[in-house]
């Protein structure tokens, strides 16, 4: 069995890749924006390949993290992280924090970034099937 040392220093480390990981796609959903308008569905079609790799290992490391919390009788949540990182030693705790809110600011970039692409989607949906004449199914309307 892992120490509580251990295990938090693991848990600092995932958080570092997966902060990488989010750097990596939110290049890749800029990428995919570019893609969507010149329609370049070949080159997307392999994009979005290696982008569900990237998710896969976010989910997995999400699942990570969450286990190690539970282990930890901290609450697998945001706040619970926050009150791991409060009973780290000062400095410890400053960089645990930073690099915490960093990893934050990534997810929320990657969710903007990703709505728009959706959206970009959906409007050349509704282009092509008024130019086909096709009335849009109402399960997917909003």
């Amino acid at each position: 069995m892992k120490t509580l040392q251990e295990q938090v220093k693991e848990l600092l480390s995932e958080i570092q890749s997966d902060r990488k990981y989010y750097i990596k796609l939110i290049h890749l959903l800029k990428q995919q924006h570019t893609m969507i308008i010149e329609r370049k569905t070949d080159a997307i079609d392999e994009l979005n390949q290696h982008m569900t790799t990237i998710y896969n290992l976010l989910a997995e490391s999400t699942k990570k993290r969450m286990a190690t919390l539970k282990n930890l009788c901290i609450p697998p949540h945001a706040e619970g992280m926050r009150f791991l990182f409060s009973r780290l030693p000062a400095t410890h705790h400053i960089q645990a924090k930073a690099l915490w809110d960093d990893l934050e600011l990534r997810v929320r970039e990657c969710k903007e970034l990703n709505e728009r692409n959706a959206h970009i989607l959906t409007m050349q949906q509704d282009i092509v099937n008024t130019i086909l004449g096709h009335e849009p199914d109402p399960i997917y309307q909003r």
